[in-house]
């Protein structure tokens, strides 16, 4: 017969492992961000707001991102989905990538281009380099560099996003930023 406490130890070891093991990954998860966008030329900023993922898988990082803008045209802005993935490593306290992502923007406006039945524009397919980074309190904070991929026509910017956690079902909510 196995007593209580035997039978214990085995169950405080795994979840420490698995506390030891979400301490070596900070930042998996599923993020509330937003930020600005800046047009390197002109200096002309937008804002821009949405939800990044981040997935440890296999020593890498895969991001996901699905955000929205205002995005500048001849005929001024129009609302825009800014959908893409990436790849990434940590570096100490850093992770540093790439992404990939695309602008969907609408065509009739004041519209969700995401509503049904609404047309919408593929707008250009963008190429980014980031850095994220936590700090103390647990904000995300993100920077990218962006450029047109190859024959595609956009403007470099910069964009710098700062997020909060989302809490998972069951998670206890985060603290809430200072």
């Amino acid at each position: 017969m196995v007593s209580r406490g035997r039978a214990f130890w085995p169950l405080v070891l795994l979840l420490a492992a698995a506390a030891s093991a979400a301490d070596d990954d900070p930042f998996s998860g599923t993020y509330r961000v937003k930020g600005m966008t800046t047009d390197v030329l002109s200096g002309d900023t937008r804002r821009i707001d949405g939800h990044i993922v981040l997935t440890l898988q296999g020593g890498a990082y895969r991001a996901s991102s699905d955000l929205t803008t205002d995005f500048p045209t001849p005929g001024g802005p129009v609302h825009a989905d800014v959908i893409g993935v990436g790849d990434g490593k940590r570096d100490g306290d850093t992770l540093k990538g790439t992404a990939h992502t695309q602008v969907v923007m609408q065509t009739t406006p004041g519209v969700d281009p995401n509503f049904a039945f609404i047309p919408r524009q593929v707008g250009p397919r963008i190429r980014s380099t980031w850095t994220a980074h936590l700090e103390k309190d647990g904000t995300i904070v993100v920077e990218l560099s962006n450029k047109p991929e190859k024959g595609e026509q956009y403007r470099e910017t910069t964009t710098k996003l700062r997020g909060t956690k989302v809490p998972m079902r069951g998670e206890a909510k985060p603290p809430a930023p200072h």
